[in-house]
């Protein structure tokens, strides 16, 4: 193949040229891709490397080695971040900012690309020594919501910047992200970025037929999961007014597992992946990617991402919800349709929720403006979405009734099931107000 090939060449400059025990004299890693027997491995300081990553766990690198992962994914560049990591024996997929033709840039502008790629090899000169650096990620979904002509522009910008990034560090390998595989993404890449080492691809519900995605393309390069987690807001069933439903927590973790296991752990082309989103974040809802609620409390992805890690489930796993909220109005009060209730009514809610070692849940409900519908792309960032105050009229066990607001519009139920060992789970359900 000729990626490999022309890297193998170099690779074997380079090891002529300085043995293997002269690399990292200034204390940073070596890192290579290798194919082997039946696909390709990541090797790193000489050794066998599957990545076990967590994408945007600034906040909880603890977790992550806790859970058995061994490195992030950074979107930007950050010392301090970097340096984080090495104390905790972290690795780090380095972003590389490019901007998206969404926000824009011009691919065909030369100057613009120039001084971007200006940019980029500075960070490169900055960071390349410390020895948390695993790989470097060369923008991220650039191809979203772009047409061919502009999407061409930007592949070739992204092999101009592999090349200058191979060539002023050699000892990182070079990747770009792409949003999902597409029908004919991947035939582009191996057209225009022969010199990328690997291609992260960014999957959500699509993860369980991502080989075959991959195979229907003839792609025979090596590839990481670079974004995985629940089913996007983009994928899911919506109501009759246009909201999407969110899985619950619960849901999520399986889809977590079941992708995993079938796109990344049996997958000899893969070099492993980075569950999104080690944290939390508004997107759609505050809960639907963030693996962590607002306060910091674990959901059940972070139990399953720590069994496929480790081959262990944690001591004390996360609540479970069975089914989903359910909501009926309360006595006197009107339903026009399927979860549409009068303005200023009051309505019951209810869910069904389990601890695996039968211990206490505290079971906590808010209500919100459903911003669902928001026309941001990419994980774009989102204004929150605050909860309305004394809505919640009363709370108990598993049930609360909820006065519905009085200004007509859309609205989302939320419930969190927390347990004593610091898990949580939840779900949540649109509601219209007529």
């Amino acid at each position: 193949m000729k990626t490999c090939g022309t890297f193998s060449v170099v690779f074997l400059f380079f090891a002529i040229a300085c043995p293997l025990t002269c690399f990292g004299q200034d204390g940073s890693s070596w890192v290579r891709v290798e194919r082997s027997s039946n696909g390709y491995v990541l090797l790193r300081d000489g050794k066998q490397f599957l990545i076990k990553g967590a994408g945007g766990a600034r906040e909880h690198m603890e977790t992550v080695v806790a859970a058995g992962g061994n490195s992030i994914r950074e979107w930007s560049p950050d010392k301090s971040a970097l340096e984080t990591a090495r104390q905790l024996g972290l690795t780090v997929l380095v972003g590389l900012p490019l901007t998206a033709v969404r926000h824009g840039f011009d691919y065909n502008n030369p100057e613009q690309v120039r001084k971007q790629l200006e940019n980029v090899l500075a960070t490169v000169r900055d960071l390349k020594n410390n020895p948390a650096v695993l790989m470097w990620a060369l923008g991220n979904e650039l191809e979203l919501n772009v047409p061919k002509e502009q999407r061409i522009a930007a592949w070739q910008a992204v092999e101009q910047a592999a090349r200058a990034v191979k060539l002023e560090d050699p000892n990182h390998p070079v990747i770009a992200v792409l949003a999902g595989p597409g029908r004919d993404k991947l035939v582009e890449l191996d057209r225009y970025c022969p010199s990328l080492d690997a291609v992260g691809i960014n999957t959500y519900g699509g993860i369980i037929k991502l080989p075959e995605l991959i195979q229907e393309q003839g792609f025979k390069r090596p590839y990481l999961v670079t974004e995985f987690g629940p089913r996007g807001h983009w994928e899911v069933q919506k109501t009759a007014w246009g909201m999407p439903i969110e899985d619950t927590s619960t849901e999520k973790a399986d889809l977590i597992l079941k992708g995993y296991e079938h796109a990344i752990a049996t997958q000899p082309q893969c070099l492993g992946s980075y569950v999104f989103l080690w944290g939390q974040k508004q997107e759609k809802t505050h809960t639907w990617y963030g693996l962590f609620l607002p306060d910091g409390t674990r959901l059940g992805g972070v139990d399953a991402m720590t069994y496929l890690w480790t081959g262990k489930w944690p001591e004390h796993r996360c609540p479970i919800i069975q089914g989903t909220i359910v909501v009926k109005p309360g006595q006197g009060t009107d339903q026009n349709a399927p979860d549409v209730f009068r303005a200023g009514s009051q309505i019951h809610c209810s869910v069904v929720a389990s601890e695996s070692d039968g211990g206490q849940l505290t079971v906590k409900w808010d209500i919100r403006r459903d911003v669902a519908n928001n026309p941001s792309s990419g994980g774009d960032r989102e204004p929150p979405a605050p909860p309305i105050a004394d809505a919640v009229i009363r709370e108990s066990d598993q049930t609360a009734i909820i006065r519905v607001p009085s200004t007509p519009g859309d609205y989302r139920i939320f419930v969190y099931v927390y347990n004593v060992h610091g898990g949580a789970a939840t779900a949540n359900l649109p509601i219209e107000a007529k």
